[in-house]
């Protein structure tokens, strides 16, 4: 019970999200084999959930912010930023999407799935930090949907009807297309400026 009173006293500042190394202080563990011994039984009565190896977080915790402490620099955008700002209809309440240099990867707990897409080095522009996270605006985050759909990608709407065009600024989106290469920025012409 104590423990837990410890990991409550640190949700606020730390958002619901731990590292190995903060729950090693939080704790005050001496060793590792105490610490993971105290980490089980705290997963098995539910009180905190693994996520991945090295990151925890409590039941109450929002994926947006474990996305940013699992990769810090990945930026929360494609349906996640869109529904939230009401230009698409609703998107899977237990999954959230964000964008990052490097390998794509998937993250899957009980609180539900994270999704790091994966874009090169002059694409990673358009977010800015609102409350501890990088979050793309919804230009940027509409361009995102439309460029992973160029590739291949599968979203749970149509990027091609579900999306509220008018809600959206298309000066700074024509500003945003200049760094993409030709063959996208000609896809994107037909299916979106027409």
């Amino acid at each position: 019970m104590k423990r837990y009173s410890n990991i409550q006293k640190w949700c606020t500042e730390l958002d619901g999200v731990f590292t190995i190394a903060d729950l090693k202080v939080i704790l005050n563990e001496n060793t590792d084999a105490t610490l993971y011994r105290t980490l089980k039984k705290l997963t098995e009565c539910s009180a905190l959930i693994k996520i991945k190896k090295g990151i925890y977080a409590t039941p109450m915790s929002e994926l947006a912010t474990i996305s940013s402490r699992i990769e810090p620099k990945s930026y929360i955008s494609t349906g996640t930023v869109l529904a939230k700002k009401a230009i698409i209809g609703s998107v899977p309440a237990l999954k959230v999407q964000a964008v990052k240099i490097g390998r794509p990867r998937t993250y899957k707990c009980k609180l539900g799935t994270i999704e790091h897409l994966s874009i090169s080095p002059k694409l990673y522009f358009g977010f800015s930090a609102i409350k501890g996270r990088l979050v793309a605006s919804p230009e940027k985050a509409f361009l995102d949907v439309c460029y992973f759909y160029f590739k291949g990608k599968n979203f749970s709407f149509d990027p091609a009807g579900d999306i509220n065009l008018q809600d959206l600024d298309f000066n700074l989106i024509n500003e945003y297309l200049k760094p993409y290469d030709n063959k996208f920025i000609s896809f994107f012409n037909r299916i979106w400026k027409d």
